[in-house]
């Protein structure tokens, strides 16, 4: 699903007109027809609210459309002065065929009573400054009497900017937002849930493939997941789907490399093999599939040699939960990023999280070790100690900064947090799947497993990043519909089902 602000929305139609030559009147008229599929059979007394701008336009486009079915159907008109020319023009008609139009504010209040169905057009998208006057009484008007009504709203609840979510003073409380093209930015904004209903995302008479050099930001859907599917040959073997090498756990931590083999094991990677102390015995308890590189922690470089031949067998190599920042760790982990290509020629891949963020948040001269074929895996705070930039920064430009550092150090990053971010600095990928009921201990531990299956299986990194997060936060999403809480091995022990749900359907 292609994600917009209000800039992307003006390109978009400026493209349609200038280049594709649609009418602007036409963009319209579909944005209309689209809209009103989604009125309900039983939904018959309808009041259409419309401002003077193109968004009052499609108000009174719609309101065409539902008098055209015989529905019943009023408008109230904010103003019929200075009104955009589409908008003139449906104004124009809706007046011509009879439609019952009202203009005086102190009838509002008896309108909105006696209809059972509110479809408000009074700003759309590109609304930047806070409402007052008589548009904040009607928007008040609006909540207040409909609030056991359904309310419609086109494109965007009138009072949410398009870009931030932020609401301007006031906003409308939609049953239903019905937005077109993109899905909008500011609709990722958590806390306007209730501004915004069930959201809906409806086209305008154009092909994507015809704006998609417009567009580099899109919405994850399982659609985009599905098409980025890698179908697996009936003939092949265990050493086609990737020989992944994960550095994970330590003395205290041995869970975190467990929980990352085992989901890299359910994910379907061919061969993996986990770095770990030689004292470790749980691997093999809890991991039976996966194989142990033991090392002796008193003397790391003794095992240098063995593990040199165990990289340049490697085609993925995952690194950091659990590992700790001792010097120690910093030695293994720059051994396991010196080396760029396997025995095959082929680049190995990386994926790092958790300590070995931290590691090259405290030792920068190793990105250039990693560039163009490493994902980031960090949560907000590792994120600002690698980036720079403060929390408060990070969140209020988050998707500029993400590319911008994802572009700067030619890697794949993905930002982990509330509608996680993945991006290689050009393509931006927002998730939208996962929930609070999964924010604990070991979750990104699973997560890191996933990728490095997923990029082990010959996935672009960017496409493992995107697969392992909506992945991970769909699996949560379908297991709080009968638990409470969600755990990494509720995640690990659902991983199969749902690829084949979604891969195979």
């Amino acid at each position: 699903m292609l994600l917009g602000g209000n800039e992307t929305t003006k390109k978009i139609d400026n493209y349609a007109i200038n280049e594709l030559k649609i009418p602007s009147i036409v963009l319209m008229e579909n944005a209309a027809i689209s809209f009103t599929k989604h009125i309900g059979k039983n939904e018959d007394n309808f009041l259409i609210i419309c401002g003077k701008g193109n968004n009052g336009g499609d108000g009174y486009a719609i309101a065409r459309q539902l008098f055209s079915k015989e529905k019943k159907v009023k408008i109230f008109c904010i103003s019929d002065e200075n009104m955009s020319n589409n908008c003139s023009v449906n104004y124009e008609i809706c007046k011509n065929s009879g439609i019952e139009i009202f203009y005086k504010l102190e009838k509002l209040d008896k309108l909105l009573l006696e209809c059972d169905v509110v479809v408000e057009g009074i700003f759309g998208t590109g609304l930047n400054s806070e409402i007052k006057g008589i548009y904040k009484d009607i928007i008040l008007k609006i909540n207040e009497y409909s609030k056991n009504k359904k309310v419609y709203a086109i494109d965007i609840p009138s009072g949410i900017n398009g870009d931030t979510g932020e609401i301007m003073g006031v906003s409308v409380k939609a049953d239903v937002t019905i937005s077109f093209v993109t899905y909008k930015k500011g609709f990722l904004k958590s806390d306007i849930k209730e501004y915004l209903g069930k959201v809906i995302i409806e086209n305008i008479g154009l092909n994507k493939n015809n704006i998609v050099h417009i567009v580099s930001e899109y919405y994850l859907t399982s659609e985009i997941i599905k098409g980025f599917h890698i179908k697996r040959d009936e003939n092949s073997h265990k050493g086609d789907f990737g020989k992944v090498l994960i550095f994970a756990g330590s003395s205290g931590f041995y869970g975190a490399g467990n929980i990352v083999a085992k989901s890299c094991v359910r994910s379907g990677a061919g061969l993996t093999t986990v770095i770990t102390d030689k004292n470790n015995f749980s691997l093999n308890v809890f991991v039976p599939e996966a194989m142990s590189f033991p090392i002796n922690f008193e003397n790391i470089e003794e095992n240098f040699e063995k593990l040199e031949k165990e990289i340049l067998n490697s085609d993925v190599i995952a690194i950091g939960p659990g590992i700790g920042k001792s010097q120690k760790a910093l030695k293994i982990f720059e051994k396991l990023i010196s080396i760029e290509k396997n025995n095959k020629g082929n680049v190995i891949k990386l994926v790092l999280d958790a300590d070995a963020l931290n590691l090259l948040s405290e030792n920068r001269e190793l990105f250039e070790k990693i560039k163009s074929r490493s994902v980031l895996t960090p949560h907000l705070i590792e994120f600002s100690r690698l980036s720079g930039f403060s929390l408060e920064e990070i969140n209020r430009d988050k998707f500029e900064i993400a590319k911008d550092f994802a572009q700067k150090y030619e890697i794949t990053l993905l930002l982990k947090g509330k509608n996680t971010i993945i991006t290689n600095g050009k393509t931006l990928f927002v998730n939208s799947t996962g929930n609070s009921r999964m924010a604990n201990g070991g979750m990104g531990d699973c997560l890191t497993g996933i990728i490095c299956s997923l990029a082990g299986q010959k996935y672009g990194l960017v496409e493992s990043a995107c697969i392992g997060a909506y992945l991970h936060g769909k699996i949560a999403d379908k297991l709080v519909k009968q638990q409470y809480i969600v755990n990494a091995s509720h995640i690990i022990e659902n991983i199969s089902e749902c690829m084949k749900e979604i891969f195979e359907v």
